[in-house]
């Protein structure tokens, strides 16, 4: 399909996504940039963690501040 100008897309807007989302290509032109409608990919909502979820314990904190320096990952 040859790219519309966004004059003549208005009226056919509705048939233009309805084309879209099936697939098909579909360009529009103003002035000499083009954009392309296609169906939008939505991500995954971000979990939301109760609160202190990510929060460690005391005894964890004791173990990794008891490990030999060599053993650490990041080399510090």
């Amino acid at each position: 399909m040859k790219p519309l100008t966004v004059t003549e897309a208005k009226p056919r807007l509705g048939n233009l996504v309805d084309r879209a989302l099936r697939s098909e290509p579909i360009f529009l032109r103003r002035g000499k940039r083009i954009i392309q409608i296609v169906p939008a990919a939505m991500p995954d909502p971000i979990p939301v963690l109760p609160e202190g979820a990510l929060t460690m314990t005391e005894e964890r904190v004791a173990f990794i501040n008891s490990m030999p320096a060599e053993a650490d990952p990041l080399g510090r």
